[in-house]
């Protein structure tokens, strides 16, 4: 099976191990789009596979702010694609060109031998999810879930005055396969409305809203149960 290949633009991909650490290892992920580097880093399991992975679109915000060791830890790989070279340009062309980078980054992951290249899911927080969202419905046949952690559609800063936001919504009917959509129960009603019509456009969508309740206190907390959903959802999709 082939994930996201683009005849000239297919991606190289070089891997080796550069740390680690408790039942976790991370491997840089070094491969091309259109003559162009594209950096990730994929975090992985002390496990030979062949493993599912996460491909996170929004770059290092996703790294910091996710405990995506604990996904690791937990049989989940993840890779985060760097948007570190796409300072520059509106906010519809920093879409398009993270797009091409996610399309890139997950090609060559799903070219390494330790990762189940059937099970390939894609993956945002936040601005994130625009990207995410596209490239599923770009490639609908090669993505085996989606992840939107309090997904934005609806800001311009997310998606631009010139990029569609009308076509997003309508292109979701495309992606026939499993969505999980978690919401903060403490967002802004404009996050807590994006994350609902997601659920609802989405053929195949379930809804999970997170921080209701004295339990989950903070971000942080919030993050750790999405954690716990996540996990669940790549288990039984």
């Amino acid at each position: 099976m082939g994930i996201f290949r683009h005849g000239e633009k297919r991606a190289e991909r070089e891997a080796e191990k550069i740390l680690g650490g408790d039942g976790w290892r991370e491997l840089p992920v070094r491969c091309e789009r259109d003559g162009r580097g594209v950096q990730a880093r994929l975090l992985v399991p002390d496990d030979p596979g062949p493993l599912p992975v996460i491909v996170w679109a929004g770059g290092e915000d996703v790294a910091v702010k996710l405990p995506l060791e604990e996904l690791a830890s937990r049989g989940v790989a993840s890779c985060v694609v760097s948007d570190g070279g796409i300072a520059a340009g509106t906010a519809s062309s920093k879409v398009s060109r993270a797009l091409e980078d996610v399309e890139a980054a997950s090609d060559a992951v799903g070219r390494l031998e330790l990762i189940d290249n059937c099970r390939v899911f894609l993956a945002g927080a936040e601005r994130g999810c625009v990207v995410a969202t596209l490239a599923a419905t770009r490639h609908p046949r090669d993505v085996s879930g989606l992840v939107l952690l309090s997904p934005d559609f609806s800001s311009e800063d997310a998606i631009g005055s010139d990029l569609d936001a009308g076509g997003i919504w309508g292109g979701m009917r495309r992606f026939r396969g499993p969505v999980l959509v978690c919401r903060n129960g403490t967002a802004s009603h404009r996050a807590f409305d994006d994350a609902r019509r997601a659920a609802e456009d989405f053929p195949n969508a379930r809804l999970v809203t997170l921080g209701e309740g004295p339990r989950v206190v903070g971000e942080a907390m919030w993050l750790s149960h999405a954690v716990d959903e996540v996990v669940r959802f790549i288990r039984q999709a």
